[in-house]
């Protein structure tokens, strides 16, 4: 699977922005059309989609993320691990 490259708290909430316009599978699409050798921020996926980011205080919050259920069922099977 193609990961965006996310060095800070602001480009995680970038990246849940796009997905959150276009999906999630289609943010991940973008990175494949990123020219010339560009390195897959938030920023430039963002640009290959066609979509200008907003401000930073208008990015959604972190705690605002849905687990995936692939997340959910790890954290599920740790605390199983934990109680044993």
């Amino acid at each position: 699977m193609v990961e965006p490259l996310i060095s800070n708290e602001r480009g995680d909430r970038e990246w849940l922005y796009l997905c959150s316009r276009v999906g999630e599978e289609r943010a991940r699409a973008a990175i494949h059309e990123l020219k010339g050798g560009q390195r897959p921020y938030p920023l430039n996926i963002a640009s290959a989609l066609g979509i200008a980011l907003p401000e930073e205080a208008l990015l959604p919050r972190l705690e605002s993320r849905k687990p995936t259920p692939e997340q959910l069922a790890k954290h599920l099977a740790a605390l199983r691990a934990a109680v044993k």
